[in-house]
């Protein structure tokens, strides 16, 4: 007996990859292994996907926000991630090349510089 695998076949969730495509909103997908080439997802709204080694090559997801989400091995050649917001994403071993990433991307935060207090509210100095 020989069993045949097709080294094609798709890992997705075929309803989740469709509803995605369409509303740009992703809560509780399985993306893992989605074509998603070009995609027009301008402000998508995904937490807690499962994106794993998705090929989302030249994608617009620009001001997209992503909570809880796994890249791990995706493909983000080129993609356009301006002004997106990640919070709680692997993007190990994500390829990255030529992509648009938002300003300040891969910094950690400065709290002496990101947070300062306002000069009217800061206390006198006592005599």
């Amino acid at each position: 007996m020989v069993a045949l695998v097709s080294p094609l076949a798709r890992a997705e969730n075929t309803e989740d990859l469709q509803r995605f495509k369409q509303t740009r909103r992703c809560i509780n997908c399985n993306l893992k292994k989605a074509n998603l080439v070009d995609a027009p997802l301008t402000g998508a709204f995904v937490r807690d996907t499962n994106l794993k080694e998705a090929n989302l090559e030249g994608a617009d997801l620009r001001f997209a926000i992503f909570r809880k989400v796994n890249l791990k091995n995706a493909n983000l050649t080129n993609a356009d991630l301006t002004g997106a917001i990640f919070k709680d994403v692997n993007l190990d071993d994500a390829i990255l090349t030529g992509a648009r990433l938002p300003i300040g991307f891969g910094e950690r935060p400065n709290p002496t510089r990101d947070v300062q207090m306002p000069s009217q509210l800061q206390r006198p100095e006592r005599p």
